[in-house]
Order: structure tokens, then sequence, then C-alpha cells
């Protein structure tokens, strides 16, 4: 959960504009009077409040105020005019197109403020993600309600003026932080971000022969079980990789994640029912360089959403019923995302399937069927649903027999499902040999040979890949605690394996 020192490393660098003292006086304005939207303006009841609330006549004040936001847009770089084409994930010009509330608008600049101190225009603009008449109409509005002022050493040449909160506006944030202390980039609507999805599905991308078989390349698989890995990977459709432990599944899903090619765009939050959604997540999602080929010009594209590498999230036995729905902090006041949310047009990959702290049906059954129909349907804790196109691909691995995770209704869901076997003595041999050539073991004549066959008629253990890496592990170590070099012979490949088997002890009875 996050607390709101987090929002603190989120804010503005406060060492660009330090707090300035209460007696500072808002710099005054040449004369001429800019309009704010209707929506954007005080009614009647609040001008009378805010006259009543200061020594200066309110109309002098909101005036002044006004026209000096109004000289300051000139140093705010702007999204050029174009015709309404249409173009993907393209600025909003209007508040219209932003999609969110006066209120909830001015409330996110006051928290920014709060946070960051005495911001400019332009650090407002790159933090709300808004283009700079957006901003400079909320400030405005913030002016005219003497919520915000303006600070009189601000630079006078390059415009770049800053504001902070006044004692009114210290009071009004107080209570937005009370309804939510989430102060990033002004979230999408959730009309918006499906809207955003549909066109991202429309286009699948597809992983190349070349990038699959990088994912597998430290392996030693059969050619069958190379080319099942292979199909199943490319499909893009929910897999099951299962068999004994140490054979390598784990290791297949992680390096394809890992390596997963293309692009997705993420939005930093999604606004639905009055509540904030946080979805971008700096420990999943990979900024690409912004210096891309794409069409859309960097001052055109909508800087709510980033463009990322296709997302992948790999999770573990940890896992719990709460991961599979919004979580609500009850501290911070708003949501994040689930997982599999946040790995939308990605790869979400579910290790040691069957070991969860949720059952395999439920959580199956919970991603199986939205995929299926291609929407999920997530809970706010205000009884709301909020429903929003669902794809990416589900990857299981799991050591459990096939029939112990799930039953034939759910089993006719998942289409590809891989068998990993354990390696063959002569895979086993090679296995063996790589491990000590990569940590540079030298081996002895017939050592390899000498191994495998031990291994084999070994009653107690049934070898795994695994295996290779654990014994060269325990040779260097032992090794270096007798102080001599490591080598792999028949002697310190029978001291190696005398430590990592149990020869039937457990079976034993012991006295007390």
């Amino acid at each position: 959960m996050e607390t709101e020192s987090t929002f603190k490393d989120e804010s503005i660098n406060p060492d660009d504009a330090a707090p300035a003292p209460d007696s500072d006086e808002p710099a005054r304005a040449v004369q001429g009077t800019r309009v704010v939207p209707s929506f954007l303006s005080r009614d009647s009841a609040t001008d009378s409040a805010t006259d009543s609330a200061t020594d200066a006549p309110a109309d002098e004040y909101s005036d002044s105020m006004s026209q000096f936001i109004t000289r300051t847009m000139a140093t705010v770089a702007e999204a050029p005019e174009q015709d309404d084409d249409g173009s993907f994930l393209r600025a909003p010009r209007s508040f219209a197109e932003v999609g969110l509330s006066k209120a909830f608008l001015m409330d996110l600049v006051l928290k920014i403020m709060h946070y960051s101190g005495t911001p400019s225009m332009a650090q407002l603009a790159k933090r709300l993600g808004l283009a700079g008449e957006i901003v400079s109409q909320i400030l405005e509005a913030l002016s005219e309600e003497r919520l915000v002022v303006v600070l009189s050493q601000s630079d006078l040449y390059t415009g770049n003026y800053r504001y902070r909160l006044s004692e009114r506006g210290q009071a009004r944030v107080s209570e937005a932080l009370e309804r939510t202390r989430y102060a990033g980039p002004a979230p999408v609507t959730a009309d918006q971000y499906s809207s955003v999805m549909q066109k991202l599905f429309e286009e699948k991308q597809e992983v190349s022969r070349h990038e699959i078989t990088e994912a597998v390349k430290e392996l030693v698989l059969t050619s069958e079980v190379s080319d099942a890995v292979a199909r199943a990977l490319f499909s893009g459709k929910t897999s099951l990789f299962y068999g004994p432990s140490g054979n390598g599944k784990s290791v297949i899903l992680e390096s394809f994640s890992k390596g997963l090619p293309g692009h997705s765009y993420v939005p930093f939050a999604i606004y639905a029912y009055g509540q904030v959604i946080r979805v971008f997540d700096p420990s999943i999602h990979i900024p690409l360089d912004e210096d891309s080929d794409e069409p859309e010009e960097k001052s055109d594209f909508d800087q709510r959403w980033v463009k990322v590498r296709r997302p992948a999230i790999v999770l573990g036995a940890e896992m719990d019923r709460s991961a599979l729905d919004l979580a609500y902090d009850p501290q911070a006041r708003f949501y994040q995302a689930p997982a599999h949310i946040k790995a939308q047009n990605g790869v979400l990959v579910v290790d040691d399937f069957g070991r969860q702290r949720v059952t395999t049906t439920d959580l199956l059954t919970r991603w199986l069927i939205p995929l299926e129909r291609g929407w999920d349907s997530l809970s706010l804790v205000t009884g709301e649903k909020l429903t929003v196109p669902f794809r990416l691909q589900l990857l299981f691995a799991t050591n459990a027999r096939v029939r112990e995770v799930a039953d034939d209704a759910l089993l006719r869901r998942i289409l590809y499902k891989v068998r990993i076997p354990n390696p063959s003595p002569a895979n086993f041999g090679e296995i063996l040999r790589r491990e000590c050539r990569a940590k540079a073991v030298p081996v002895e004549d017939d050592a390899i040979e000498y191994a495998i066959e031990k291994l084999f008629e070994e009653q107690a253990l049934k070898p795994r890949a695994s295996h290779a890496r654990d014994l060269v592990d325990i040779l260097i170590e032992s090794a270096a605690f007798d102080g001599t070099k490591s080598v792999l012979s028949r002697e310190s490949f029978d001291k190696a394996i005398s430590l990592f088997i149990t020869n039937g002890a457990e079976t034993e009875d012991f006295d007390d």
C-alpha cells in the first residue's frame, strides 16, 4: 500500500521551487479580461463568499489574476491545432475531451501544489499530462476562488511564473485529500480507456519463431518438447505447462516474458464513478524511448498515457484472492488495478500453479471466462461495476497433476497443454556439461558418463534438469571447503551426491 510519503516522490521537484512566505503579494497584470468557460466560473453564491473573505475587492482580484494567467500562457508549449481526424491517442484539446469534472481537476491541481511547493504553469501542465491552455483555465478558476496566488519574485523575463496555495487553498486541499490522496497525472475516463484498449486489440502482435527460440535456448529439450513449447507460446493463447519440478517450466516462461516483443499503451490512472484507479506501475511497465518512429508528434500525444514494452507479469505461490480484483487503499483512498489489468495486451504468468492462496477453480474461472467473452468486470467498494475490454496471454506452470488443478470444463478452455518431462540420460549429460563449462569447472575423462550412471541407477532420485546445477554448486563449495580446486571427477561427484540425496534415511526410525 502506498502512504502519503509516496506521493511526495511523485510530485514536482521541490528544489525547483521553494515555498514562498505568506506575505508574498500576487503579481499585477496588464489590462484586459479573459473569459473563463462557464463550467469553470463561480456562481453568484461563490462570488459573494469570496468577496467577503478578503480586504481587496473581489472584482479587482479576480480580474487581475485572470489577466496575469492569460499573459503567462504565451510561455507554455501548446499542441498545434488540427482537424479532428481521430488520431490515435491525440492529446485532448478541451475540457470536454478531457472528460473530467471541474471540481476534480481543481482539486487535483491543488494537491499537486500541496506536495510540490510552488510549481510553474509549465510544470503543472507536464505533471497533469494536459495542454497548457487547459491548465491555464484551471488556474483561472482557482484564482477566481482565491485558492492560489502568484509569487511576485517569479521570472519576469520568461513568464514562467510560480504559484502557491493561499490560506483558502490550504483549507480546500485538506478537504480534497480526505476524498483521495491521488496526486498524479490526470486520469483517463473509463470510456476513453475502453476505446484505446479496443484499438490496441485490433492488431495482434505476434512473437516470431526466432524470439521463441531465444527464450528456450538455455534449455536442453527434445525436439518434440521444443516444438510443443514453441507452438503454444506462438499462439498467444492460454497455455498450461506441466510436469515434474526442476525441468525448466519456470525458466521457459520467465525468459519468454522478459523478451516479449512489441509495445502497448498504459494510462497513469482511470477515473470511474468518482474513483481513481491507478494502472501504470513502474515496477512492471517499462517506458519506451520517447524518440520513436511513431507518426504522432510528442506535442500532440496524450501525455496521460505511457508507451511501454508489452507488459509481462509473473505471479507465484504468494498470490491470494485479493490479487483478482481492484485493491482499495483506505489510507491513500484510491484503487490499484489488479495484475491482469496491468498486463493488458501482454502476458500474465502464474508459476507454481496450484499453490496459490486461492483455489485453482476460482482463479481459472476469474480469468478464463472474461478472456472468452473479451471483457472483464471490476468491482468497487461502493458497489459499482466497471466493465473494460480484456485481452492477454495467460501462461500457467504447475508441478501438480493436471486433473488436480482443473476439471474438464476448465481444461477445455486451456487450448494448449505442454508436458515438460524429466531429461533423458543423454540430455542430462549435456546439461551437466554446460553447467561445468558455465562455472569453469574442469571435467575429467569419463566423469560425465560416471555421473549419469550413478544418478539414473539411484532409486532414491529421479534426475531432473536442475540437479545438474545443484550438484555442480555442491562440488564447487565442497572444494572450497577442502581448499582444493573444483574438478568434476568420480571422487568429487560421489562426495557431492552423498550430500544431495537422502538415501532413504527419512524412512528410518530414530531413537530419542
